[in-house]
Order: structure tokens, then C-alpha cells, then sequence
């Protein structure tokens, strides 16, 4: 066999293979540009979840009184770190004007603007259609990110569930309760508000993690 004839035989073997493996390539560079914009579009809207979340949990602790300077702390670097997200300037200035007050001076003011016992707040649901939309698809991100989407996924779960909870037992109060279960009823949505903000902070740290 002559070298020429070799040599047609190996472009023909080239061009077989180019033909097989480049639809494989160019899935390849399709599905990393797919992830990249997933990122993305997933990064944006946890940031605006974690923003929402973090002035409700804020806005729980003023209803109940239990606002203190460590919580107006985090607050406070949560909004300076995105502060493009929303106008948050009149929430910071509340924040700061807080944090320079003495401690009695504070703690009254706190007790001042708590609501009164028994008044309820609504908390919200916040869905996040473009984490749920990826949740399938998850396996083509690194398992670091992975776990991190899932832990968040799973907390918003049990935000929700607070909600409906908090619901349930709003409308609770509506029917004939004597005093006791009327009582008790009060203690569980407080309750519920409680776990809620709580989780809420632990959200907006999760989404803090993935931003560093």
C-alpha cells in the first residue's frame, strides 16, 4: 500500500471521527453556556430572595420586640453588601440610627414600637421559579454548589410551611375560642414567627456563602 493511499485512509478515518464527536462538542460547549447562564439567572434571583427575606425577618423582630444590635448588625452588612438591589436607604438609616443608641435608650424604643399582643402579621411565600426549573438539572453543577442550591431549596420548603401554619392559626382566632385555647393559639403563631424569621436568616447566609 502506497503512503498516498495510507494517507487518503486516514483522513477518511479522521472525517468519520470528526463526525461522530462533534455533536458531542458542541453539546458540551452548549451545556457549560446553559450552566453559566443558569448561574446566572439563579444568583439573581436568590439575591433578590435574600433581600426580601432578610427585612422580613427584620420586620418580624420589630412586631415582636425582640430586635437587638446583633441582629441590626447583620442586617446592616447584609444591605451594605447589595445595596443596588432595592432603595434600602430608609430601612439603613433606621438600622444605624438603632445601632448608635445606648442600650436602655434602644431596648425602649424597641418595647415602643413592638405591636401589641395579639395582632398578627402576614408572611409570605417567595417562590423561586428559576431554582426550580434547574432543581432537575442540579447533577451538572459541582457537588458544592449542589448541596448549597439543595440546603436553600429545602429551607424555602419549611418557610412555606411556616406560612401556612401561621395562616391556620390566624384564622383559628376568628372562630369561638375561650380563653385558654385563644391564648395558646396566640403563643403558636408568635411561634411560627419566630421560626420564620429565624429561617429567613439562615436563607440569607446560604445565599451569602454562595456569593463568596
Amino acid at each position: 500500500m502506497t503512503s498516498e493511499s495510507i494517507e487518503k485512509i486516514l483522513l477518511v478515518v479522521l472525517g468519520w471521527l470528526l463526525g461522530l464527536l462533534a455533536p458531542v462538542i458542541v453539546d458540551a460547549i452548549k451545556r457549560r453556556r446553559e450552566n453559566e447562564l443558569g448561574r446566572i439567572a439563579i444568583r439573581a434571583e436568590l439575591l433578590d430572595l435574600a433581600h426580601k427575606l432578610a427585612l422580613a425577618s427584620h420586620y418580624i423582630h420589630m412586631h415582636q420586640g425582640t430586635v437587638d444590635k446583633t441582629n441590626l448588625s447583620w442586617l446592616r452588612r447584609h444591605l451594605e453588601s447589595y445595596p443596588a438591589l432595592v432603595d434600602s436607604q430608609p430601612v439603613m438609616n433606621s438600622v444605624r440610627m438603632q445601632l448608635s443608641m445606648p442600650d436602655e435608650e434602644h431596648a425602649a424604643f424597641v418595647r415602643l414600637t413592638a405591636a401589641e399582643p395579639g395582632r398578627s402579621i402576614v408572611l409570605q411565600k417567595y417562590p423561586v421559579p428559576l431554582l426550580d426549573a434547574r432543581v432537575s438539572a442540579l447533577w451538572s453543577f459541582d457537588n458544592t454548589l449542589q448541596r448549597q442550591l439543595l440546603d436553600i431549596r429545602t429551607r424555602i420548603e419549611l418557610l412555606n410551611d411556616l406560612v401556612d401554619r401561621s395562616r391556620k392559626y390566624s384564622d383559628m382566632t376568628f372562630g369561638k375560642l375561650e380563653g385558654g385555647n385563644y391564648d395558646l393559639v396566640v403563643q403558636n403563631i408568635e411561634q411560627a414567627y419566630k421560626e420564620y424569621a429565624l429561617s429567613a436568616e439562615k436563607v440569607v447566609d446560604l445565599v451569602a456563602q454562595l456569593e463568596r
